[in-house]
């Protein structure tokens, strides 16, 4: 079994891989994934958030990576050994200047979580029970990102995005606490969009009473 350090390295090398210049240009998403170990679900869930980490609104692409998570959290919460991704999720491109500056951002953000990992409650992330946690988490964060707020909200998906990287560091440094940290990011992530909804209808329902029933 390997150990969280070797797992680790080998996140820095898959990362380091995706931002390289590849031979085709731009990078097809699922020729990255190919190279990964078919089950290796936090490494590919790492590469899917990537553009999740950046301010801009995705628009379409959110649903795409919406589907991906989805699929991504249906097959491990299934404990399905071998990883499939739809192929309209496989044909998405980035340029090797995206890829690598969102994989410098992610490496900065998984190194900075590393500093308080260390394994404890490994329960929560290891076995069936660890396979539906981060099975579930990646469901809801599909479902999350997908919620249209209009294409303006800066970061609208920040906390599903940490969500994503708390759950996989956890997972690969066998530390429960970063799963519970996941899972808190989730709890967040519903407020902010819960908050933001209701200032659009609270806004929407005083400029109606304004100028049409004045």
């Amino acid at each position: 079994m390997a150990t969280p350090s070797s797992r680790f390295e080998e996140l820095v090398k898959t990362l380091e891989a995706f931002s390289a210049q590849a031979p085709i240009e731009p990078l097809a998403f699922g020729d990255a994934t190919d190279k990964l170990d078919k089950s290796a679900y936090s490494f590919t869930a790492i590469l899917a958030v990537l553009p999740f980490l950046q301010p801009i609104p995705l628009g379409l692409f959110a649903l795409i990576g919406s589907a991906a998570f989805i699929a991504l959290g249906l097959q491990l919460y299934r404990g399905e050994q071998v990883l499939s991704l739809p192929e309209k999720i496989r044909k998405v491109t980035l340029s090797q200047r995206t890829r690598k500056t969102l994989t410098n951002t992610c490496l900065n953000i998984v190194k900075f979580f590393r500093r308080f990992t260390k394994p404890r409650l490994s329960h929560l992330v290891q076995g069936k029970q660890g396979q539906q946690i981060g099975g579930f988490i990646f469901v809801v964060v599909g479902a999350l990102v997908a919620i249209p707020l209009g294409g303006v909200v800066p970061f609208k998906n920040l906390f599903p995005s940490l969500a994503v990287l708390f759950y996989c560091t956890g997972e690969i440094e066998n530390d429960g606490v970063m799963v519970i940290m996941a899972l808190f990011c989730l709890v967040l992530t519903c407020l902010f969009y819960g908050l933001l909804i209701y200032i659009v209808w609270k806004f929407g329902s005083a400029a109606i009473s304004h100028f049409v029933w004045k």
